[in-house]
């Protein structure tokens, strides 16, 4: 059986980071440089970016009746609690990407099939209901009693995560969470930013779309902004004269497209007991669950 392939685009105009798998592109490391080099090249020919808002108030007036009945959902609410937020119209020509690449299963990165003017279907697309959670449980080799095991799925975000509202009950507190499910803007020190959703603004400004519902976030800090991973941007890029654009994954001068072997997340969940000596001064270190 052959391996299995995912198409990688990513930006390049920008300094590149650590990444092993940019080296089993189909092209050779040279002609990655001299791509590098053109894409540069264009960057600094760009006029320095200047500060507006993301977020079309008309628009947003015109679906409000669309956008207050999403507002409503429960799920909502649970997935931004702590959060300043609410559902608004933005335009993806003036969002900011933190996110270097985009992973394509193999011939998914089509136009998507929606129109500027069906805003219901926007709507949908943009606030749709829950990620898979869709995953194969393989018990350990060494599992005796069940308390070894390994979830394997093909959603990245897949987490195991503590529930809790179960916190009170003698159930146990976890659950499995595929990731948000929703599209996101956030502004933040004045930058407007894609914060979850990449690949639907891909596939919507391929297919001509660039006005579109969001859950629209006014981060306080980097970390709501979600930029800390380290194969994001970093500030210095972010807040740059010429920062990267969502709309810069579609410019062809400004990535590089190349195939890696597909990957899988994988949870490993091993309970092990034991009996230790009990101190009553000794302070249990953590949050109670």
């Amino acid at each position: 059986m052959s391996e299995a392939k995912v198409d990688v685009c990513e930006l390049i105009a920008w300094e590149l980071d650590e990444y092993g798998y940019r080296g089993s592109a189909s092209v050779g490391q040279r002609e990655i440089e001299a791509k590098v080099r053109d894409a540069k090249e264009r960057l600094a020919l760009r006029d320095g970016y200047v500060d507006c808002s993301a977020l079309l108030s008309m628009e947003t007036r015109e679906i409000r009746h669309l956008l207050d009945a999403a507002a409503q959902r429960a799920d909502l609410h649970a997935e931004y609690a702590g959060l300043e937020w609410a559902l608004g119209v933005v335009d993806l020509r003036s969002v900011l990407a933190f996110q270097r690449r985009l992973v394509f299963g193999r011939g998914r990165a089509e136009a998507m099939g929606v129109r500027q003017d069906d805003w219901e279907q926007l709507v949908a697309v943009a606030l749709g209901g829950d990620r898979s959670t869709e995953c194969r449980v393989v018990r350990g080799e060494d599992d005796v009693d069940g308390v070894n095991f390994a979830l394997y799925s093909n959603n990245p975000d897949l987490q195991l995560r503590l529930k809790p509202e179960m916190r009170e009950s003698d159930r146990f507190p976890f659950e499995m969470y595929g990731g948000s499910p929703f599209f996101e803007v956030a502004e933040f020190r004045g930058r407007w930013f894609l914060r979850d959703g990449y690949h639907r603004a891909y596939r919507l400004l391929k297919a001509g779309v660039c006005c579109v519902p969001a859950v629209v976030i006014r981060a306080r800090t980097i970390e709501e902004l979600g930029a800390t991973e380290p194969w994001f941007f970093g500030e210095e890029q972010l807040f740059s004269e010429r920062p990267p654009r969502v709309t810069d994954f579609l410019d062809e001068g400004m990535v590089l497209r190349y195939e890696r072997a597909a990957l899988r997340k994988v949870i490993r969940v091993r309970v092990e007991e034991s009996l230790e000596p009990f101190d009553e001064e000794d302070e249990v270190q953590g949050e109670e669950i």
